[in-house]
């Protein structure tokens, strides 16, 4: 939304942007540029101040629903630049350009953390912050860049689902955290850090959908997927 409100005029249609007068394909880089600023912000409050990552991403994740609500008046998006809906139109070889996509970023996340030195290290970082609540532990370069990346790569992930809608709502993304934190723990990922594959997320995501159209297939109302959502995720499993 963000990335989309600075590159929009800010007259003529009916959302008004910030009217930088910046040209529509630049709204993806920008969408990628605010992500990774806000993962550096994340990480900084972390690695500096030593706040709790958790808390620190849940106070973010607040406030920047809010600022969509705010910015947007309540109402949704639909003149969306060209470049930000290419990704989640068009096909690659009969498949859409996202599965692609997708198929590619998990195959670098799998071989960085299963080959890579640094990537290994990682798994290492979330044992020391499991050790113990409240422990305050020496500052990484390598913990700042996960959280840019991290988040760089959630901004990507709105990028590929707005383009697949063809519009943006002022609640989009509203309680997906659920769906995250389901699929996290089907796949095996522990939340305390330390234990866990890329694989492992990617079947929990595929496990968690399976059993989301399972429900509708059923003809289950769809409110009782949150219900599903928190259940699975619950801390006791």
């Amino acid at each position: 939304m963000i990335g989309v409100w600075l590159v929009l005029p800010s007259h003529g249609g009916r959302f008004n942007g910030l009217g930088l007068g910046l040209p529509g394909w630049t709204a993806v880089p920008l969408c990628l540029l605010v992500g990774a600023i806000i993962g550096a912000l994340i990480g900084l409050l972390r690695t500096k101040v030593g706040l709790n990552a958790f808390v620190v991403t849940l106070g973010f994740l607040t406030t920047l629903r809010g600022l969509q609500i705010a910015i947007t008046g309540g109402q949704s998006i639909i003149e969306l630049p060209a470049g930000f809906t290419y990704l989640g139109h068009t096909s690659w070889l009969g498949l859409p350009a996202s599965i692609w996509v997708c198929t590619l970023l998990f195959a670098l996340g799998i071989v960085a953390l299963g080959w890579f030195r640094h990537g290994r290290s990682l798994y290492a970082i979330g044992r020391q912050r499991g050790r113990g609540p409240g422990r305050r532990h020496p500052y990484r370069p390598g913990d700042l860049v996960v959280f840019i990346i991290g988040s760089t790569l959630a901004a990507f992930a709105g990028i590929l689902y707005v383009g697949h809608y063809g519009s943006i709502s002022a609640t989009q993304g509203d309680r997906m955290i659920f769906q995250v934190f389901a699929a996290t723990v089907i796949g095996g990922v522990s939340l305390n850090g330390g234990r866990g594959t890329i694989f492992g997320a990617l079947t929990g995501v595929l496990a968690l959908k399976l059993i989301s159209n399972v429900l509708t297939y059923a003809g289950v109302p769809p409110i009782w997927e949150q219900f599903l959502d928190g259940v699975i995720s619950w801390p006791p499993w």
